[in-house]
């Protein structure tokens, strides 16, 4: 197997370290992995800095790109992966995947508000933040209290305006391999969004059963292992 170059996006709320129990698996299998910092200041700017990181792997050398994202990871990708020479596969782990012109708004709408929704709060720039009890409970309370902890701590605030912005053309309509990985307790995509979007973009579909939002940590083996089934291209 030629070792693939894996690109993994986290999303709000989070930054690359959010992928600390997925990589070791990922490296021992003998892939390249890369985990990028997205600046969650916009999402155009979000978008134009996993593209970056999409560029550097192509002119390393012309390996397969597994690019994955997490939670607003999946909209980045589905916008910087598009129109980019080999992308092998496209992972979205409890990830938004939108169509042309559709908002993360829009998305939700016909969908049970959650209440974890209501519950972000502004620091002094205007990022949106969750409280740290907030976070323990509803973003990852299947994790281990003191991780989660420190999670709440180094979370990544985000951008209001994020909700409104629309996608533009998908990746997944360009890119044959997809895989899509459900968390069935997820408190802040709602796991039947989830479940459309595995339907819709035709992804070979995954579930963690009991698994919030957080599955990235506590489940990383799991999702490690989707990603790997990804780089093999099955």
């Amino acid at each position: 197997m030629i070792p693939a170059r894996i690109l993994l996006v986290h999303g709000a709320l989070a930054d690359g370290s959010s992928w600390s129990k997925v990589i070791p698996t990922l490296l021992d299998a003998g892939h390249n992995v890369t985990a990028v910092q997205q600046p969650l200041t916009s999402l155009p700017n979000d978008i134009a800095t996993v593209k970056e990181a999409i560029h550097t792997l192509n002119n390393e050398n012309e390996v397969p790109i597994v690019v994955v994202g997490h939670s607003f990871g999946g909209f980045s990708i589905t916008n910087a992966a598009t129109d980019e020479p080999n992308i092998k596969s496209l992972v979205y782990v409890m990830a938004f995947a939108p169509d042309e012109g559709e908002t993360v708004t829009e998305l939700g709408k016909n969908y049970t508000t959650l209440e974890s929704n209501k519950l972000f709060y502004p620091d002094a720039a205007g990022r949106l933040l969750l409280s740290q009890p907030a976070y323990l409970k509803y973003f990852a309370p299947d994790v281990d209290t003191c991780e989660a902890k420190v999670l709440a701590a180094t979370q990544g605030p985000f951008d209001a305006t994020r909700f409104e912005y629309p996608s533009g053309k998908p990746a997944w309509k360009q890119v044959e391999n997809k895989h899509y990985i459900v968390a069935t307790k997820d408190q802040i995509i709602q796991p039947e969004l989830e479940e459309f979007f595995a339907k819709r973009i035709g992804a070979k579909k995954h579930v963690l059963q009991g698994a919030s939002h957080a599955g990235l940590w506590s489940r990383g083996k799991e999702v490690a292992d989707a990603i790997l089934e990804a780089a093999r291209g099955s």
